[in-house]
């Protein structure tokens, strides 16, 4: 009956009703300066592992749910056969490049040789020719000079032929035979003389090596050997050194394709840090196929909420904008940044993620809001959080909080719902 009769009392019941309306104020009052979304789940990025070529996997591939807290490298895979024709390709057409640029230096070799025999040969006969020719050139000014001997003899004989002519003791038939002689001598001699001079011309040329003695050609036999040994020599170097450069980019290919064998023979990952396995889809140990996913390791750093929110809302919210985040179970705030806004009317997100992300609802959309670094737990026993709940607040603006609240006040009235819809868009 005291208890009865003490709640019974008038202003205990002012005061439970005061302290009811507190309570329910203060519940109400995030809401009204806030626009909240509580459907609103932790999110990051995965990063697909998949098999470069067919082989087995390593027996101590990480589990699901290890976290990496650095940098690590593992050797993944073992090629149980690796595909070695290319680099077996390329030793042999390295083998044939080399062995034609061998011939080629040994045919230059063989043409340097041959060629100085040739030059030997075509000395000695420019030699003998300038020898043969000075030799002619003295018998023909020995002939030359004997002639003029001859002339002068010849013209002795014939001014004595005139003489005894005009003394009657000649006939004068006599005296036009002596004429006549001395007259086939004085033409032999022009002839010496005249060959000494081609002699002479033809020594000059052979000095030059150009040959025109006994009508033979400009140059011997050896000589035009020796220039088609030239245009075969330019042949040859042109070849050398094609093979040369064929054999040096053909070394480095077999370098880079050794390399590749080897990477093919144990492919070697780097894993990153501050990551966690989020799935396997291979057993360690186990044979794998090219291209076949391995893991799927989820960004404990960069984890984001994803929030939907009334597209009336899709102006007011900006890409850089701050917003207070709380994941379920847990009453610690912290401050996040808007990094994305998707419509209602957008595709569908293919990126990869480790949670879905459901696509936009009719009239709403959906805000990511970046985790603060700082605030990540990196624990690789409950996934970094990823895929937990959370609940995410916008501040409004006192302007919008007013509006908002005549938005109420004309539902209360029974206002049409264009005019509240237009009154609250106004105020978001």
């Amino acid at each position: 009956m005291g208890i009865e009769f003490f709640i019974r009392k008038r202003v205990v019941r002012l005061a439970l009703a005061v302290v009811f309306i507190v309570a329910a104020g203060w519940t109400f009052l995030p809401y009204a300066t806030n626009r909240v979304g509580a459907s609103a789940f932790v999110n990051s990025r995965l990063v697909r592992v998949t098999a470069p070529f067919a082989g087995r996997l390593s027996p101590t591939l990480p589990r699901q749910g290890d976290l990496i807290d650095g940098s690590t490298s593992l050797n993944l895979i073992q090629a149980m056969s690796p595909d070695r024709r290319h680099l077996l390709d390329l030793k042999l057409q390295y083998a044939l490049a080399k062995k034609a640029g061998e011939l080629a230096r040994r045919q230059l070799d063989e043409i340097a040789t041959f060629d100085a025999r040739l030059a030997k040969r075509t000395e000695a006969y420019q030699a003998a020719v300038v020898d043969q020719i000075s030799h002619e050139i003295i018998e023909a000014d020995a002939e030359h000079d004997g002639c003029m001997e001859e002339l002068k003899e010849r013209k002795d004989i014939g001014t004595r032929m005139d003489s005894l002519t005009q003394s009657r003791l000649a006939s004068p038939i006599r005296s036009a035979e002596a004429h006549a002689v001395e007259q086939a001598a004085s033409t032999r001699c022009a002839a010496a003389a005249a060959r000494v001079l081609r002699l002479k011309s033809e020594l000059e040329a052979a000095q030059n090596e150009v040959f025109v003695h006994g009508g033979i050609n400009d140059v011997p036999y050896s000589q035009q050997q020796r220039d088609q040994l030239v245009l075969r020599r330019q042949a040859l170097e042109a070849q050398e050194l094609q093979e040369s450069a064929r054999v040096s980019q053909l070394a480095a290919d077999i370098d880079a394709e050794s390399n590749r064998v080897a990477q093919l023979d144990n492919y070697r990952l780097t894993l990153p840090a501050d990551h966690v396995v989020w799935s396997t889809a291979a057993s360690p140990g186990s044979a794998v196929t090219e291209g076949q996913t391995i893991l799927d390791l989820a960004d404990c750093r960069h984890r984001f909420v994803a929030v939907e929110l009334p597209e009336r809302d899709f102006e007011e919210i900006k890409i850089g904008d701050t917003a207070t985040v709380r994941l379920v179970g847990s009453d610690e705030w912290r401050q996040g940044q808007v990094r994305q806004i998707r419509g209602s009317a957008a595709r569908a997100d293919d990126r990869l993620f480790a949670a879905k992300i459901p696509s936009p609802g009719p009239a709403t959309v959906t805000v990511e809001v970046s985790l603060p670094a700082d605030a990540i737990q990196a624990d690789g026993g409950n996934f970094c959080g990823i895929g937990r709940l959370a609940e995410v607040r916008f501040r409004r603006s006192w302007f919008g909080l007013a509006n908002l609240v005549t938005a109420g006040w004309h539902r209360l009235r029974g206002a049409p719902d264009s005019q509240i819809a237009s009154t609250a868009r106004s105020g978001s």
